[in-house]
């Protein structure tokens, strides 16, 4: 019966072992394609050579304001994704304001607005103006 018990006891603790190996390989190849720029959003010569973040690419899509949580501006992407822009210009901050951004999402940020994913804007393009937002009638 001992005998039996060790045998059970190396066979479990191997198979947890190569479990843990087989999440590490999973996760490797899962951060290997969120690094990979998506097709049609090469960041511009200039920006590529600064080496800014390695994750960076162009996002395009429309910025709304949302009165939540005291007032944030979001950006939804021409692909329906959703970003927090963080450091966004103030001149670019412009209700229903189509946009270009540069930059990088953010996985190790919580904001209080719970809305979209934390984007860090490098460089943005104002592609067609918004309306402006009158703090005082919001």
């Amino acid at each position: 019966m001992n005998k039996f018990l060790k045998i059970s006891f190396t066979i479990i603790l191997a198979s947890s072992m190569l479990a843990c190996v087989g999440n590490e390989e999973a996760n490797t190849k899962t951060s290997e394609k969120e690094a990979l720029p998506a097709k049609n959003y090469t960041p511009p010569p200039s920006e590529a050579s600064k080496g800014m973040h390695k994750n960076a690419q162009w996002y395009t899509g429309t910025l709304k304001f949302y009165n939540l949580e005291g007032g944030f501006y979001g950006f939804t992407g021409e692909n329906g994704e959703l970003l927090l822009p963080l450091n966004l210009g103030n001149e670019f901050k412009q209700n229903g304001a189509k946009i270009k951004l540069y930059g990088y999402i953010d996985h190790d940020i919580m904001t209080i607005q719970m809305w979209g994913s934390a984007f860090h804007v490098l460089d943005a393009e104002l592609l067609e103006k918004g309306s402006s937002i009158d703090d005082k009638s919001m």
